[in-house]
């Protein structure tokens, strides 16, 4: 017996939908068993699904009914495990999408094959669904970590960790040989193994003609370090610059990469990761990029002047004017002789004056505005602010 309970592989949203399927099984099976224990006669009769017999309809409806506690412990167990890293993914929508295709698609082999091997059967259960979604967890996080617990015989059992590539082939082969051996025999063996197979490599070529994103072998293991750490500030280096490559624009990845970088000197990583996270992460994150700026004497070069303007205009925002300032000046000893340059020694001048009660650096400020942009758009405000001052 192996039961996976864990996969090392936590999602960045909350899995919505994944939550929602799972309750909708559950409240149906509550409302179709008797006590709780086994699926009532009547509604299996009434809403299974027969292969060229039952309405389109029954396909739904069949597919949120379970046999037993067993049967839906264990289908829901799969998918809670394997659906929120596929649902985060590939979004609600195309992860709703391929839930019910894929269920679509082994159901019908199911039950086509029990038509041939053993006569026109009832099939139920959301084992087809599930293992659409455990087929794409294994096409896109090939080398997740699969925590599972093993059990084989009496005496032994325990816990273990494999890769998703081959822990879900092996559930994937044993379905297939099993259902063989049953079609074979022409009985079934009350498993719907060619849903579980046919769900499964739906889901994976689902996913290729998505064009879904894979993991890497190395994304994979910096992930189950996040998943051990819990926290990423725990985490070493390496493993943060290839996370961070993964999601370029998390600055929480690029803020937990700050002091491990120090302590091996390595700035180029930092460096590195603000110029792949682009020019969008000042208005996410711009007490970030003023830390790198001002703090860690980080190159301004990455940015172009009008994005060096929003940064010191965000910090003018969040009232540390000492850092607007700061980046100001550094607009206008990069960028001498560019427009915003004119614009950066006009707000330098006007948020010392009247912000920090500096009116020396003020009027400094205009005089150089002056001297650079005489005919400037901005110079008649710098009079107008001297006559203020």
């Amino acid at each position: 017996m192996l039961i996976p309970y864990r996969v090392k592989n936590p999602p960045k949203k909350f899995p919505y939908a994944t939550l929602t399927i799972v309750a909708v099984n559950v409240i149906v099976y509550g409302c179709t068993t008797q006590y709780f224990l086994a699926i009532r006669e009547n509604v299996a009769r009434d809403y299974s699904y027969l292969f060229g017999t039952s309405p389109f309809l029954h396909f739904f409806s069949s597919s949120f009914l379970h046999g037993d506690i067993f049967h839906i412990a264990g289908n829901m167990l799969f998918l809670w495990i394997f659906g929120p890293p596929v649902e985060d993914r590939l979004g609600i929508p195309k992860y709703v999408g391929l839930y019910f295709l894929t269920g679509f698609v082994g159901d019908v082999l199911q039950a086509g094959l029990d038509t041939v091997f053993a006569g026109v059967m009832p099939t139920i259960g959301a084992s087809g669904c599930i293992m659409g979604v455990v087929g794409a967890y294994w096409y896109l996080f090939p080398w997740s970590t699969v925590c599972v617990f093993y059990w084989l015989w009496w005496c032994w059992h325990g816990v273990t960790e494999i890769a998703a590539v081959w822990i879900i082939g092996l559930f994937l082969l044993m379905d297939l040989g099993e259902g063989f051996l049953y079609g074979a025999a022409g009985v079934s063996g009350g498993v719907a193994n060619f849903a579980h197979v046919g769900g499964g490599i739906a889901g994976i070529l689902l996913c290729i003609a998505l064009r879904a994103r894979r993991d890497t072998e190395a994304l994979s293991e910096a992930k189950a370090l996040h998943a051990d750490a819990k926290d990423l500030y725990n985490m070493p280096l390496h493993a943060l610059k290839t996370m961070a490559a993964e999601d370029p624009c998390n600055p929480e990845l690029i803020r937990a990469m700050i002091n491990p970088a120090l302590r091996l000197r390595d700035h180029a990583a930092i460096e590195e990761a603000l110029t792949r996270a682009g020019y969008g992460m000042i208005d996410k994150d711009p007490g970030l990029i003023a830390y790198y700026l001002m703090e860690l004497g980080g190159d301004p070069g990455i940015y172009p002047p009008m994005y060096l303007l929003r940064l010191a205009s965000a910090m003018e925002r969040a009232n540390d004017c000492e850092k607007a300032v700061g980046v100001y000046r550094m607009i206008s000893e990069r960028y001498p002789t560019v427009p915003e340059c004119e614009t950066a020694l006009y707000r330098m001048a006007l948020c010392c004056w009247k912000r920090m009660n500096d009116a020396a650096t003020a009027r400094t400020c205009v005089a150089e505005l002056q001297k650079r942009f005489p005919n400037g758009e901005m110079y008649s405000y710098g009079e107008m602010l001297l006559r203020q001052m």
